[in-house]
Formats: structure tokens, C-alpha cells, sequence
């Protein structure tokens, strides 16, 4: 990453102008109780994301960075567990972007998240990404693997990660989509996948999809997701959804986890959402669960109300019931907020879970209390607070929170 930051500055053109630095800040405390260690911790952070843009005269280059500092506090010098009394920093991003003229694509160097239907990771790399020269676009990436540690960078020479897409949209409301994702340690390859995504719009109602990855090193279907969305009624109010998913987790084959036994898990899902008024709500589903032999039966049902009567205000409930592998679960989640005008919000909500596991002859419940708010100190600036109290069988109370102050200029 030094390299690249390195780098950086010398992209910048000939002849470069004054650029539009834009900067939002967040620095955040949190707060909550290590369960191994039985004593209150704390964490301060701070995150930083800069943009700047007109960089150059055509203002085709163009910068982004993010990244975060922190410390804890309360840990006790528990290193072997990750914990540190240590200032952390962490950089996720930071590139240079050159738009290439005309719309034809991007050239992006730098700290980057790429995503494709095969994978997804972080690089210190290039992406160039070609469009508008014919109906198909291309994407091309590689670099060296970003692997976060707890609390190191574990980004080292040998570690590659590299992929590549192409799509396009060949006739009125179809987009096609196969990708390509290649990793590797030690220059041993570790992951290899394959994807294709298809989706079809016919008449502005109705929408089927589907997307397939495939793990060319362990030869198995990882995943596979097909559904159809319909939206049958000329007011769009009530929304339809059909989904069939199937998964088989695999890992890196340098990893530990390549040792336990897996199994496929399918489910079926189906959906309805109708905005009954602009005050009134109301959503459902039903998902058979399958792992690869047990079933369970999972339906929830919840209902959202946007108050005309007190102007600000709005209530969100849901009840959730399972039954099947590998336990029942009856709970229930209600929530509310008020906006005090453009200015200031106040939430609060609670949570009940009923569990009764197969392998436990007594059940249990979980509870869990939060309330927040934000306030708006003046328009770049605003104040966050957020506190909850869990309790469960292990623990009695279990209080935790966080507070922030977001700051942009």
C-alpha cells in the first residue's frame, strides 16, 4: 500500500487546477462488556473519507480515500486475543480515478473494493472498466489480496487477486452478465469462481432474475439464487416475490474451515408488500428451509404506519414464528421514531425471542431495549447516540452503545 500511496501524487496531470477537496468526518465512542474478560471496554474511532474532484482541467481525475483510527480502552493489555492499548489505523480505500473520455470507461489505481458476480475483495491494484465501444462492457482488475486482521494488514507480496466481467443489454429490458475471480497465496491458487447473472423485464410489471457462482477449485455449485418480482397493479402499490436459493459454503483452500464437513442448504421464499396508504404498510413472507434433509417452516409478518394524526411520527411492528430444524422461535420487534422537524429524531425499540432448541429440553427467551436520537447542530455537523440493553440466558444485562459526532467541510 506505501507503494501506491506513493504513487499517487505523481498521477496527478500536467497543468493541474485548483481540485474541490470535500472532507466528512465521524468520531465515535463505543462502548460494551467483553464477555471473556467480564469488564467494560471502550473504543474511540475516528473515520475519515475524502473526495476530490477538478483535479484536472477536463476534470477527468479525480480521488477517494477512507479510513479509520482508533484506540480501546479497558482491555488490559489482553493481546492474544486481539485486543490493544495501541493507536490502530486502517486504510480501506484510496485511489486515483480517470474517466475516459466520452463516457468509454475508467481507469481506477489504488486501494479499491471490487466486486463481480463471481466474488468480491479489496485490492492495491488497477480496474479498468470499458464501456459504449459496442453493446458489451468490460471490466478487468488485479492487484495484491487486502486481507484485514483483527488489527493488522496482512497484505503481503504473493497474495494476488485478480477478475474480470463482461455484460451488456441485448434486447429491451435484458441484462446478461459472466465473471471471473481468480485469488491467490503464496502464488498458489486458493479460490477460483465462475458467475452469470440474467435478468428480464417484460412488461414493466414482472421481472425474473437469476445468478449462479460456481467453485471451480472444489467443483460445486456455491451459490444459486432464481426469482421473479411482479408489480401487477397500475399504482405499483403491491409488490409480489418469488425466490428459489440454493448454497453449498466453500472457502479458500488455504484455510482451516476446508477441514469441517458441509452441507447444501435450499429454501423457498415468497413475499408480499402493499403500501395500503400513504399512513399504512403492511409486508409478509414465508420461506421453506432446508438443510439438505431437516426443514423448518419460517413466516413473518409486520405492519409500518407513518402517522397523520402526529405529524413526525412513525411505528414499525413485526412477529416473526419459526418451526422446524433446528428449534422453534416465536418473537416479536417493535419500534418507533419522531422526527422533531428537519432538526432532531428520537427511537426506541424493543425485541422478544422465545427459542426452544432441539437439542435443549427447556427453552429461553432474549430481550433487548434500545433508544436513540440525533440532533442536527448546525447543517455539516450532527450528534448521534444510540444505547441498548440486551438480556439472554448468559447474561442478565448487557449494555452497550455508541456515540458520534459527523462533521463534513
Amino acid at each position: 500500500m506505501l507503494a501506491v500511496l506513493l504513487l499517487l501524487p505523481a498521477l496527478a496531470p500536467a497543468g493541474a487546477v485548483a481540485a474541490d477537496v470535500k472532507a466528512q468526518s465521524s468520531t465515535q465512542y463505543l462502548w460494551y462488556n467483553d464477555p471473556f474478560q467480564d469488564k467494560t471496554q471502550g473504543d474511540l474511532l475516528q473515520y475519515v473519507k475524502l473526495s476530490a474532484t477538478k483535479i484536472d482541467a477536463a476534470d477527468r481525475f479525480s480521488a477517494v480515500g477512507y479510513g479509520r483510527v482508533s484506540r480501546q480502552f479497558g482491555s488490559g493489555g489482553e493481546t492474544a486475543r486481539g485486543d490493544s492499548d495501541d493507536v490502530l489505523g486502517r486504510i480501506y480505500f484510496l485511489y486515483m480515478n480517470y474517466a475516459i473520455p466520452e463516457d468509454r470507461g475508467d481507469v481506477r489505481l489504488g486501494r479499491q473494493f471490487v466486486a463481480v458476480g463471481a466474488g468480491s475483495g479489496t485490492i492495491d491494484g488497477a480496474r479498468i472498466d470499458v464501456r459504449n465501444f459496442g453493446p458489451v462492457a468490460i471490466s478487468l482488475f488485479g492487484g495484491y489480496d487486502v486481507r484485514f486482521a483483527e488489527t493488522s494488514d496482512r497484505t503481503k507480496p504473493g497474495n494476488y487477486l485478480a477478475g474480470a466481467s463482461a455484460g451488456g443489454s441485448f434486447f429491451k429490458g435484458n441484462n446478461v452478465e459472466v465473471s471471473y475471480l481468480r485469488k491467490y497465496n503464496e502464488s498458489d491458487i486458493v479460490r477460483e469462481m465462475a458467475g452469470v447473472h440474467l435478468d428480464q423485464t417484460v412488461l414493466e410489471k414482472i421481472k425474473g432474475y437469476a445468478d449462479l457462482r460456481y467453485d471451480l477449485v472444489h467443483g460445486a455449485y456455491g451459490e444459486f439464487l432464481a426469482g421473479v418480482k411482479s408489480v401487477p397493479s397500475s399504482d405499483r402499490m403491491l409488490t409480489l416475490t418469488a425466490e428459489v436459493y440454493s448454497s453449498y459454503p466453500t472457502f479458500d483452500a488455504d484455510t482451516i474451515y476446508t477441514a469441517f464437513a458441509v452441507t447444501r442448504y435450499r429454501e423457498g421464499l415468497g413475499r408480499v408488500d402493499w403500501i395500503v396508504s400513504s399512513e399504512w404498510t403492511v409486508y409478509g413472507s414465508y420461506t421453506r428451509a432446508d438443510y439438505d434433509g431437516p426443514t423448518a417452516d419460517v413466516g413473518t409478518v409486520g405492519v409500518r404506519n407513518r402517522s397523520k394524526t402526529v405529524q413526525g411520527l412513525t411505528v414499525n411492528a413485526s412477529l416473526d414464528v419459526r418451526r422446524g430444524y433446528p428449534g422453534d422461535l416465536a418473537g416479536f420487534r417493535a419500534s418507533a421514531d419522531y422526527a422533531f422537524g428537519r432538526k432532531a429524531l428520537l427511537a426506541a425499540g424493543v425485541a422478544y425471542d422465545s427459542f426452544q432448541r432441539d437439542s435443549m429440553r427447556d427453552g429461553f427467551n432474549a430481550k433487548k431495549f434500545w433508544a436513540g436520537g440525533s440532533f442536527e447542530v448546525r447543517k455539516n455537523m450532527a450528534v448521534k447516540v444510540r444505547v441498548e440493553d440486551v438480556v439472554t440466558r448468559l447474561f442478565s444485562s448487557e449494555v452497550q452503545g455508541r456515540a458520534s459526532v459527523d462533521f463534513g467541510f
